[in-house]
């Protein structure tokens, strides 16, 4: 089977993007009988047997269902859930800037009204994004105690360990490489594993030398060397002067052998960069999530800038080309493409002030990556690196976790968008047009937890506690799910604590209630969260908590001060503890980098 799953396209208002007649051709061909699949040889799906199995002798059997089927109608309904409803959105928007324009703020000017748009770029920039945007609100002082991400932040962490070089066994990088695949490969699927394969061959052909290749596969090592297993808490005790006290940092062994592969890595970072394939690309990305997961925001985002810098010229190289491209390079190419801006956004949303990705007024017509479902990749020859038949690269679960996760991801940059539409002196009229549009992001985010496939469903917060034997993906998605809900919470909170006697009584009530809903979100994110896991996104994860602990303590300021149209909002009981319960882990991570510190004041 050599299938590609296309999605449906978007139903945009507005200017499109491409017509149907500029889109690449998406085909797909029938399931590969069972003989081949466990072989993993190429499926002529020829009836009543393949060519493979006649000409073996063996008995030709099919599967009931075509997994690539079952994956394009999974893919085609997340999509179409979160979508269908883009004509009144972007209307109600409209409504909301023109609404906010006759007061003295002024919202962010957008090139185009259209969804696609709006689910591409971010505005990190409201009142409602991030920590230091929740510090401005009324309820806290006008002075600001810190800054929470200070020049220092910017300088990267040394490498005590860059002069040093190591050539592993091939044993030693086929167990790494098993590490990369099954932890970090499923989240983020840039790599294939059959060509990941190849280039490991090619890196041991020539003992690691300066070529592209020889960078992945290092970068590869680096990463697979220096991750964590989930859902390991991976705190210990570190004796100080006075007592112990406990640290999430990376233990010596594993931070030793990942930071000398990195350095490796890094002295052939300038092949990977004038590499014209999506080689290069992705080496980047790779140096990126290393970053990350070491607490180095501004190096990680360094990276994903330079990886999607180098995807706009591969992408403009072939955009007009008449060579003809195989349909995993068109796949990867889009899985990049998506890796890179999603990642951007990401850091953007943290620190605002950095700048916009160029990728989000790129052309590029998918609204969705697709996948070639490439299960019969020849290995008629045994893989160069590892002594048994190469597994399947990805399983279908991280293909909808992938979709689903940018899915959410677009659905986040319109949630943004809509919140652009609040002010501090935000009067009735214009507080109805704004939650005109969060109610219909609400409709698309139940349409969204609606179609998810049951590889991903999760027990819906805040009512229900996760599940004891939760996987990572599921946990992962349905940590995301609570963000983006208590996004939209979080403006009904901002409304309530702002309001005063602008908003109708009806208003007050109703909008308290959302508030509300929000902030026991905050305290079931907190007390469900599993925060000494270190993956590549724990200084985000940081920021998270910090800012929800931020909007228990606002609404508690308010109550307390006696906001008129805070009236109706119910501070959680426990929300002390849960805003303890911050410190707490802050203080644990706060030796890590990223000024983990300095919110602790």
């Amino acid at each position: 089977m050599d299938g590609n799953i296309a999605f449906a396209p978007e139903m945009a208002a507005g200017k499109k993007r491409k017509s149907s007649a500029d889109h690449p051709s998406h085909s797909r061909t029938m399931a590969a009988c069972d003989a081949c699949r466990v072989s993993k040889t190429r499926c002529d799906s020829a009836r009543p047997s393949c060519g493979k199995c006649a000409k073996r002798g063996k008995p030709c059997v099919y599967p009931d269902k075509d997994p690539s089927t079952i994956f394009e109608s999974w893919g085609a309904r997340i999509l179409t859930a979160i979508e269908e409803q883009s004509r009144q959105l972007t209307d109600l928007t409209r409504l909301a800037r023109e609404g906010q324009s006759q007061t003295k703020q002024s919202s962010p000017a957008y090139d185009e009204d259209d969804l696609e748009n709006m689910s591409r770029k971010d505005v990190p920039r409201t009142p409602i994004t991030s920590g230091e945007m929740v510090l401005n609100w009324a309820v806290f002082p006008p002075t600001k105690p810190f800054n929470t991400f200070p020049p220092s932040a910017f300088t990267a962490k040394p490498n005590e360990n860059a002069q040093d070089e190591i050539l592993p066994s091939p044993a030693r990088v086929f167990a790494l490489k098993r590490i990369f695949i099954e932890r970090i490969q499923n989240k983020a699927p840039i790599v294939d594993e059959d060509q990941l394969d190849i280039h490991i061959a090619v890196a041991q052909s020539e003992s690691f030398g300066w070529s592209a290749s020889s960078c992945l596969v290092l970068v590869v090592l680096a990463i697979g060397a220096i991750w964590g297993n989930y859902p390991d808490d991976e705190r210990r005790l570190v004796p100080t002067s006075d007592t112990a006290a406990y640290t999430v940092a990376v233990p010596e062994h594993r931070l030793r052998e990942s930071s000398i592969y990195l350095a490796m890595a890094e002295k052939r970072m300038a092949v990977a960069y004038s590499d014209d394939s999506l080689v290069g690309v992705v080496c980047f990305c790779l140096f990126g999530s290393w970053y990350q997961y070491t607490i180095q925001p501004i190096q990680g985002w360094r990276m994903f800038r330079t990886a999607s810098t180098l995807w706009e010229a591969y992408n403009m190289k072939h955009a007009h080309s008449d060579v003809p491209r195989p349909d995993r390079e068109k796949s990867l190419e889009q899985r990049v493409y998506w890796t890179c801006l999603k990642a951007e956004c990401e850091l953007r949303h943290e620190l605002p002030d950095l700048p916009p990705s160029t990728l989000q007024d790129s052309d590029f017509p998918f609204s969705l990556p697709t996948f070639s479902m490439s299960d019969e990749v020849n290995h008629d020859t045994e893989s160069p690196c590892q002594s048994e038949p190469a597994q399947t690269q990805v399983t279908p679960s991280s293909y909808y976790y992938f979709l689903a996760e940018i899915s959410l991801r677009r659905l986040l940059n319109r949630t943004r968008h809509a919140a652009a539409g609040l002010f501090a002196t935000i009067d009735s009229v214009s507080a109805a047009q704004v939650t005109d549009t969060l109610h219909q992001l609400e409709d698309q985010l139940q349409q969204w937890l609606e179609c998810l496939p049951p590889t991903l469903r999760f027990n819906i917060p805040p009512d229900s506690w996760p599940a004891p034997d939760e996987t990572e993906l599921i946990k992962l998605m349905r940590e995301r799910y609570v963000e983006v809900r208590e996004l939209l919470c979080r403006a009904y909170l901002y409304l309530c604590l702002h309001g005063g006697q602008r908003l109708t009584q009806g208003q007050m009530q109703m909008y308290g209630a959302e508030a509300s809903a929000g902030l026991r979100l905050s305290t079931y994110r907190i007390r469900t969260e599993k925060p000494f896991y270190r993956h590549a996104g724990s200084w985000i994860a940081c920021r998270v908590r910090f800012t929800q602990a931020l909007c228990l303590i606002a609404a508690a300021r308010g109550k307390d001060n006696g906001v008129e149209s805070a009236l109706y909002v119910e501070v959680p009981p426990d929300w002390l503890e849960c805003v303890n319960m911050v410190q707490e882990r802050l203080e644990t991570w706060s030796d890590q980098g990223g000024e983990l510190r300095r919110w602790l004041r």
